[in-house]
Parts: C-alpha cells; sequence; structure tokens
C-alpha cells in the first residue's frame, strides 16, 4: 500500500487562511463560509447527458424491429394458442398467462408479411398497449439495446406510407437499422371499406 506524499510543512495553510479571509469568532456560520469559500464544489458543471432509450430488438424474417423497455413486461416461449373464433383479423389467439388469458398479435401479418412460421426461436413479447397486456408473437428476441434519443430518425418515405400509424422511427442496432414500433398504433385497424 502506498502512501501519500507529506504536506509542506510551510505555505499551505497561510494560503487556505489567506483565501478564507479574516473570521469573526461571533459569527455562527463561520464554519460554513470557510468551507464555501476553500472547498471544491461537489457537483462539477457538466454538459447535459443524451437522454437514452432502451429498446428490445427482435427479429421478423429479416427485417429487425424495436420497442421501448419500459412497455415490455416478459418474454416467453410460445405454448400453446387457443384460436378465438371472429377475433379481429391479426389476431393469433390467446395463451394463458398465469390464469390469466393474454391476447397473442400476429405482429407479423399486421406488418404486412406472412404469418410466423413457429419455431423454437419463436417468442412472445408481453407489452402493455392501451393500458392492457397483450402478447406480440416474432420470430426471435434479439437483445436489449441503448440508443441516444438523438439517433431516432424518421421512417423513409416508402415504410411511412405503408405503416405510418405503427412506425415511429428508425434506430440503429449494432449494424443495422430497426424500425421503432408504436405499440399502441398496432392497435388501429384501418376502417372496413
Amino acid at each position: 500500500m502506498t502512501s501519500l506524499p507529506p504536506l509542506p510543512s510551510f505555505g499551505l495553510a497561510a494560503e487556505v487562511l489567506a483565501a478564507a479571509g479574516a473570521v469573526d469568532p461571533k459569527d455562527p456560520e463561520r464554519l460554513a463560509r470557510f468551507v464555501e469559500t476553500v472547498a471544491q464544489p461537489a457537483k462539477i458543471d457538466e454538459p447535459p447527458r443524451e437522454e437514452l432509450l432502451h429498446l428490445v430488438a427482435f427479429r421478423l424474417e429479416d427485417e429487425l424491429h424495436a420497442a421501448p423497455i419500459d412497455r415490455v413486461r416478459e418474454i416467453i416461449r410460445v405454448h400453446e394458442l387457443t384460436r378465438v373464433p371472429g377475433a379481429p383479423e391479426h389476431v393469433r389467439g390467446v395463451q394463458s398467462l398465469r390464469g390469466a388469458i393474454l391476447p397473442v398479435l400476429e405482429t407479423k401479418t399486421r406488418l404486412g408479411l406472412p404469418a410466423v412460421e413457429l419455431s423454437a426461436d419463436s417468442r412472445i413479447i408481453v407489452v402493455e398497449a392501451r393500458g392492457r397486456l397483450l402478447g406480440l408473437l416474432v420470430d426471435a428476441v434479439l437483445q436489449v439495446h441503448r440508443v441516444p434519443r438523438s439517433q431516432i430518425q424518421p421512417p423513409p418515405p416508402e415504410v411511412r406510407s405503408r405503416c405510418s400509424e405503427y412506425v415511429v422511427g428508425v434506430v440503429p442496432v449494432g449494424e443495422r437499422l430497426a424500425l421503432l414500433l408504436d405499440l399502441d398504433g398496432l392497435l388501429a385497424l384501418p376502417a372496413a371499406p
């Protein structure tokens, strides 16, 4: 263990007392004033840090998508899905989640892709949308990424015209770009003709 070098035998105390000025022994704030005068500030002004978004990245075919982690409750394996006759389009079925009914959205068909072919990598991302829990069926969940908010770009025009109500931006995820989904927007279907 190394020890600190000794303080010089002269000069230091005189310099500190000179910086602090004369002390009035009757002043009840003399200790606080001394500390304020000679001590370093506890907080050094730093430039504001950029807000980081935590996103769960997942795969739908070869496309990469992301959702905000603060809306994700858990990620579960796909168990037996029960079809619901007469359910709205894009509902793959329901699954029991600890005794509660979890509606499972066929995320790929909602985004204009063919339905998920279930595999060992398939997962259900349990998310909160419009104050309710629902499951998003995806091909695979990759990992959580931290992305500075400034790196979110608006979706390109071809994406904006095709799925503007549920894609809010494009974000870099590793070496690729991912479509950032608006989970509430996924539940909005166009009006029937």
